[in-house]
């Protein structure tokens, strides 16, 4: 697939003329919903409807066939029933169209033969041809830096070095709309379903040799029409350049019975994904949340604030609060070390000998609840030779801006990887509206927080695990 990474650069992700085959005014749901969205675009100008039921739609003048269209057409939309998708198919091949995205379903995901019948129809028709199939069953290309989505929900955020690609054209919509609240910055990325023809190792390619990609993040059910070896061998090469993170569906039995009927992918064994995923120093997570803050704890950390070690420091006012923080860390893999005795007797001349712990995780006691105390304790820690990652556990009093700026400054003067775990935004809606100038500080400045103590700790763990793999791979 090399010969075509600089072709999905120029105009897969970045095409100039569009064709929608199926568009329509009568339909609200599903693809038609972007009709509008395209209206507002870039590619207003350069958007053609192929429709024969149609003369003109939204003002647009629509076309009987996209062989019609008197212009060079980079990428074509299907969405149509999928019986007269391969006459459809063989109209675009015909016109050369380098890319073909198939929104359609009905394929082999029904596991039905009509269905596998068709998607080797597919194969077939764009076999030896100047056109490669996106799908079937999929929502396509999205880029980060001028807009192009295929729901267009992506335009408020801010592009950055995040590629991904995702089997589920649900998990990649609520990706981007997660990314809008939590500040990713995206590049790239693809919903490709059933992978017919491209497949998660063209994309994992095109990614490893994109220099604006900086991490790649992958819901996968399957290789589609790849082979598990090559994305082995791809991986491998992938990861000890830049990480990925890669969110296996399909990992329990039922799980896996859902998966064949939502993309047709074959039951495969976890333990095998996760020794590839291991041997590969790929990243596995096993749900939504896993991944999302996966994705964020590495876009902020890597490479610039890789660990050493997994030995965590513990600043927070409150006893049950630190020992609850450690026994995360410890199930998750981590360390709570005892400080330095230079440390602890730094700490101790900070604050009272009673209903303390200078050790670590230091409890502060209620001075931990004097901003003042509290950074000249993070400041001790932060210096400790000892601790590779610092983090600090909050509660609602802390939720101003004044109180994370200095924190910030504090930490930041350490140059080892640091996080704040929030107390809980969901259960107060007063903590929610202070949450809201706090996180405009957070965002602007880059800095990595967590909505609880248990994703904090399974999110650096297996940031631990990608150093360690780096560091065993030099």
């Amino acid at each position: 697939m090399m010969e075509n990474q600089k072709r999905l650069d120029q105009s897969l992700f970045n095409p100039k003329h569009i064709a929608f085959i199926g568009a329509s005014e009568k339909s609200a749901f599903g693809s038609m919903l972007y009709l509008v969205a395209f209206k507002k675009s870039q590619w207003a100008s350069t958007f053609y409807p192929v429709n024969p039921k149609y003369d003109k739609l939204m003002d647009w003048k629509c076309y009987s066939s996209v062989l019609d269209i008197p212009f060079p057409i980079d990428t074509a939309y299907i969405s149509v029933k999928t019986k007269i998708i391969p006459s459809v198919l063989n109209e675009c091949v015909e016109k050369k169209i380098p890319w073909v995205i198939i929104f359609s379903s009905g394929f082999s995901e029904t596991g039905d033969r009509e269905g596998i019948k068709l998607e080797n129809q597919i194969k077939d028709i764009i076999k030896d041809s100047h056109t490669h199939v996106i799908g079937p069953n999929c929502l396509g290309p999205f880029n980060g830096e001028i807009g192009m989505a295929f729901s267009f929900t992506s335009q408020e955020g801010i592009p950055g070095g995040i590629s991904f690609m995702s089997q589920s054209g649900g998990h990649l919509t609520q990706l981007l709309d997660i990314g809008v609240k939590r500040d990713f910055r995206y590049r790239y990325g693809v919903s490709f379903g059933n992978q017919v023809d491209l497949n998660t190792i063209d994309f994992l390619q095109f990614y490893h040799n994109d220099d604006k990609t900086e991490l790649i993040a992958a819901y996968l059910e399957s290789f589609g029409s790849g082979s598990g070896n090559d994305f082995y061998l791809e991986l491998k090469a992938t990861t000890k350049i830049k990480p990925v993170i890669i969110w296996k569906g399909g990992y329990t039995k039922d799980g896996s019975r859902a998966a064949f009927s939502h993309t047709g992918a074959m039951a495969s064994e976890n333990k095998l994904w996760n020794v590839l995923a291991k041997q590969a120093g790929a990243v596995i997570v096993r749900n939504d949340l896993e991944f999302w803050n996966t994705i964020k704890t590495f876009e902020l950390l890597v490479p610039q604030f890789l660990p050493k070690g997994r030995k965590v420091g513990i600043i927070t006012p409150g006893g049950g609060s630190s020992v609850n923080a450690t026994d995360l860390l410890a199930i998750n893999g981590l360390i709570v070390p005892e400080l330095t005795l230079e440390s602890q007797e730094k700490i101790s001349e900070i604050l009272p000998k009673e209903n303390v712990n200078v050790r670590n995780p230091i409890d502060l006691g209620a001075l931990g609840f004097v901003v003042d105390i509290f950074i000249r304790c993070i400041e001790v820690v932060a210096k400790d030779p000892i601790i590779d990652i610092l983090l600090i556990p909050l509660w609602s009093h802390f939720l101003y801006s004044h109180v994370f700026s200095k924190m910030i400054k504090t930490l930041r003067k350490s140059g080892k990887p640091f996080a704040f775990s929030l107390p809980s935004i969901s259960d107060s809606l007063d903590n929610a509206k202070k949450f809201s100038n706090v996180q405009k500080i957070m965002h602007k400045q880059r800095i990595l927080y967590f909505f609880s103590l248990r994703d904090a700790a399974r999110s650096l763990s297996l940031l631990c695990d990608y150093s360690e793999y780096l560091q065993s791979h030099k």
